[in-house]
């Protein structure tokens, strides 16, 4: 995607680098370990990211996209992944989990996590910078075939420089979940 003349991807890669920076700030009396799942330059191909983060063995996977916004206030999507059959799949303790079923591993605390950023990303001091739109339980395809709880983040940017405004909400919204 095309961003006030950037891609994307550099934007993202931006935003992830300070989002880190806060976190291990943040959290360095932890043994907290912030990934990036590529470097600047690099094309992932099909499952490789859940590939890596299963590998990993993460505790959370987060897939955070940009988009170009020309509305007046930016919307903030929320995904988990879900092919909508998620209650008429029985778990079992000892079982296969196919790529494409991956996500019932977790489902129910991605499912809680998911609302618990939701309700962090509603609070008042945010409500000015954009409209949260959300959770939607969809098979969003950069989380398919993760075991870890995973969660897709999409935002509006007007341009290239506005990802600066949300590091802190995002910060702080995991905040909860590293606890």
């Amino acid at each position: 995607r095309n961003i006030d003349g950037y891609f994307e991807r550099g934007i993202t890669l931006q935003f992830f680098e300070q989002c880190k920076k806060e976190l291990e700030k943040l959290y360095s009396h932890c043994n907290l370990h912030v990934v990036s799942t590529r470097t600047p330059g690099e094309t992932i191909k099909e499952l490789q990211n859940a590939n890596f983060a299963n590998r990993l063995q993460v505790d959370l996977f987060l897939s955070i996209h940009f988009y170009q916004e020309k509305k007046v206030k930016s919307d903030v999507f929320l995904y988990y992944f879900s092919y909508g059959d998620d209650f008429v799949t029985k778990k079992y303790d000892l079982q296969f989990w196919p790529y494409d079923k991956a996500h019932l591993v977790q489902f129910d605390v991605t499912h809680a996590w998911i609302h618990e950023i939701k309700e962090q990303l509603m609070q008042k001091q945010y409500q000015h910078l954009f409209c949260l739109q959300g959770p939607f339980k969809l098979p969003f395809a950069p989380l398919i075939g993760v075991t870890a709880p995973a969660i897709g983040i999409e935002i509006g940017l007007k341009n290239k420089s506005d990802w600066l405004n949300y590091v802190s909400p995002i910060v702080a919204c995991l905040a909860p979940l590293i606890k």
